[in-house]
């Protein structure tokens, strides 16, 4: 796979590293059979360049938790919620269309940049996989205005229920930009509707103990710009009802997170959460 244009595409490939490793364990919380031949040698360097800046196994075990963690969430809303429109907003190297047990007449649209969606293909096409439910690529900079009529070009329909996901993006993105993102996406929602992400709190930039994996980022042109301590009041601002949830804590542990969570009343740590969302 060429190396993509966008300074914050190759961190997609750490996250298919991460799965990829995930996936060779017999306590597995997933099966990620792709993911290998979508790192490449790049995602695994970057995932032990990442480890060992943050001197932890954190900048792999997080997206794993974060993966298993939306993988029950996405599922939840089609089997128990009977939704049919899955939309995942740059998806980067995700596989769910290929290793989730989807129910019937699931429509799941992935958007992101051409060369990203183009990369990806090459990979999926020499495996021979094929996906276990309807599978749309849209290929966008969700950047521009106009990502919002691609996605209607491709079949979506703003008027049924829909579950969107947002993984590992709005912390590369300045505030602006998170916000003009969530106002499109609710307004391509209607009430009912189920939104999944992940955001950082403040604390991430002021943490020394961050500092090393910020600064491996920055040298890699990908620096961390946006944080929120109340994902909350984020979400209300744009119309969604918010169940927040720290990796490590019930729900996303899975066995797996290796120390207790302090709570958020306690200050200067950084944090990450995990964000399920209903419109209202």
């Amino acid at each position: 796979m060429d190396t993509p244009t966008n300074p914050i595409a190759p961190t997609s490939r750490w996250m298919a590293a991460a799965r990829a490793r995930e996936s060779e364990r017999v306590d597995r919380l997933f099966d990620d059979p792709l993911a290998a031949a979508l790192s490449g040698p790049e995602g695994f360097a970057w995932l032990e360049h990442m480890e060992s800046a943050a001197r932890s196994d954190s900048p792999g075990l997080y997206p794993v938790i974060r993966t298993r963690f939306f993988d029950d969430f996405l599922l939840d809303a089609c089997r128990r919620l009977g939704v049919r429109q899955v939309v995942l907003a740059a998806a980067g190297l995700d596989t769910r269309a290929f290793r989730l047990n989807w129910p019937p007449q699931v429509c799941l649209y992935e958007m992101d940049l051409p060369e990203v969606l183009d990369a990806k293909e090459e990979v999926i096409e020499a495996a021979g996989a094929r996906a276990s439910c309807e599978r749309r690529t849209v290929r966008v900079d969700l950047s521009q205005e106009t990502w919002p009529e691609a996605l209607l070009d491709a079949g979506y329909q703003p008027e049924r229920p829909s579950v969107w996901l947002i993984e590992g993006l709005l912390f590369y993105l300045p505030r602006a930009a998170v916000h003009g993102l969530l106002e499109k996406v609710g307004a391509l929602t209607v009430t009912g509707s189920l939104l999944g992400l992940d955001v950082m709190n403040r604390g991430l930039f002021f943490s020394p103990v961050a500092w090393p994996m910020q600064a491996a980022l920055a040298r890699r042109g990908a620096p961390g710009r946006f944080g929120m301590n109340d994902p909350e009041t984020l979400m209300a601002r744009h119309g969604w009802e918010a169940d927040v949830t720290q990796p490590g804590e019930e729900g996303a542990n899975f066995g797996r997170w290796p120390r207790p969570m302090l709570p958020r009343e306690v200050p200067g740590l950084p944090r990450s959460f995990l964000v399920r969302a209903r419109r209202s």
